[in-house]
């Protein structure tokens, strides 16, 4: 933000969401990163946070769609914008058309001021003239959801805000519901046909939709705290009917604050989605061993992996940036696990691990494009290039070598993204393969993003690998 936003002491929750969006609209940092900040400088907290949350992803989330809603109606085009009026724009339209307990008038006052005093006058006349078309446009905010019409704009699972006129591309012609589907989803259309050519069209629509969705919030039970039957009561009464449980992890509505209840500030529960969940499983750690998690933070796998070793043996957990480590010590110490040590590593990988004894196995989470967890992160669909998506792989190729060299014979590596993309998935791990052949390829999974009318239907997307050395 400007001068006067930076000179306040506390933020409310709609300008701490424009100063988060306008940076992840400059590539400057994600919409939490820069929340996150906020709270840590005592600028940002309880409800004003949740509310910057939720506005500033959302309008992230369904950027694309936004801005085919506003050329259509007002004939705004964003690209022409600077950043910061963009999102004070974007976010008053999220709270328009997604938000519908937010009064119209409300959203757009809200807007005005904001740009006045941000911005400039003219500036806020231009956001003005624009919201007031938008809310203008709106003939119901909320109708049954009909897939296809171009005059909604899906805002839940069953249910749509109806405009006065077509607010998308109509589903007609040779390519018309492809293009539809693209603006609908929020998805620019050549990733969209790129989807459809690797996965067909009915599994590309599935893959898009639940990219735009409010993801839920998944806890697994802490396994030496509590039973599964501890667990199923626990979570219902902290957290109410809302909640599913199935097995040993409980599917929270995003509406849901799970961090201020008792399972998880007494180290009952920790948060980690069931598709990341499978790729810790998958590493097989065992009571005793010695197991290196090289891009630990925040620190789910480590609590996964220590659990499933009934917190005996070590796992080294490594990031190298000590202030992200923090929160994996946070996360441990919450649980009462005693077997993991973090350590910081430098970029070039885990030279100084690899001296001495050599570990039994090894897990390593890499950064990646993000396009398995587009609802969670969705700035993947703003920065996400071939240049940038050349630059992650030769990291993973780094990585996975560093880790797999830190391992004994006989040992297993893990290779986990949560990405779609197979240059960074199945080619990166064929790569390692083809250069070291004392290593196979023992299972390998693909859990492609899933969305439904129930909290339990969720599901991120990612990818793994498990490697076996030979003795």
């Amino acid at each position: 933000m400007t001068r006067s936003a930076s000179a306040l002491a506390e933020l409310d929750g709609r300008t701490a969401a424009v100063c988060a969006v306008a940076d992840a609209l400059r590539g400057a940092q994600f919409v939490q990163e820069a929340l996150r900040g906020f709270r840590a400088a005592g600028r940002l907290g309880g409800r004003e946070a949740a509310l910057a949350t939720e506005v500033g992803l959302g309008a992230v989330r369904h950027v694309v769609t936004i801005e085919h809603v506003l050329g259509n109606v007002a004939r705004f085009r964003g690209r022409r914008t600077p950043p910061l009026l963009r999102a004070i724009v974007y976010t008053a339209a999220y709270q328009i058309i997604w938000m519908d307990r937010v009064p119209l008038f409300a959203a757009v006052d809200e807007a005005v001021a904001l740009a006045t005093r941000e911005v400039g006058r003219r500036a806020a006349g231009m956001a003005n003239a624009v919201l007031r078309r938008l809310t203008g446009a709106v003939a119901e905010r909320r109708v049954p959801w009909v897939r296809l019409e171009a005059r909604q704009v899906r805002v839940a699972w069953d249910q749509a805000c109806l405009f006065g006129r077509a607010v998308l591309p109509t589903a007609e012609g040779d390519d018309g519901a492809a293009r539809h589907l693209a603006a609908a989803t929020g998805e620019r259309p050549a990733r969209y046909a790129e989807l459809c050519a690797r996965y067909g069209a009915e599994q590309a629509e599935s893959i898009a939709w639940a990219g735009q969705a409010v993801p839920v919030t998944v806890l697994q039970r802490n396994s030496l705290r509590v039973t599964p039957a501890e667990f199923a009561q626990d979570v219902r009464v902290a957290y109410g009917d809302s909640v599913e449980v199935a097995g040993d992890a409980a599917f929270v509505p995003a509406t849901v604050a799970v961090t201020d209840a008792a399972p998880f500030l007494e180290g009952r529960v920790f948060v980690q989605d069931a598709t990341a969940h499978a790729a810790a499983a998958a590493l097989r750690a065992r009571p005793g061993e010695r197991v290196l998690d090289l891009c630990a933070a925040p620190g789910g796998k480590s609590v996964a992996l220590a659990l499933a070793m009934d917190d005996r043996g070590v796992v080294v957990a490594c990031d190298t940036v000590p202030e992200r480590l923090k929160r994996v010590s946070e996360n441990v110490a919450r649980l009462g696990l005693s077997c993991v040590r973090t350590r910081v590593t430098t970029p070039a990988g885990v030279e100084p691990l690899a001296e001495g004894e050599p570990f039994d196995a090894a897990f390593v989470d890499v950064p990646c494009a993000n396009t398995g967890v587009i609802a969670r992160r969705p700035e993947a669909r703003l920065g996400l290039t071939a240049q940038k998506l050349d630059s992650l792989v030769k990291v993973q190729q780094v990585l996975l070598h560093k880790a797999a060299h830190a391992v004994r014979p006989g040992g297993r590596v893990v290779y986990s993204t949560c990405s779609l993309e197979p240059p960074e998935n199945e080619q990166v791990v064929a790569a390692f393969l083809a250069a070291n052949p004392t290593w196979r390829l023992d299972a390998t999974e693909t859990t492609l993003p899933a969305w439904g009318p129930r909290p339990a239907d969720w599901r991120d997307g990612g990818y793994f690998a498990r490697l076996l050395r030979e003795e």
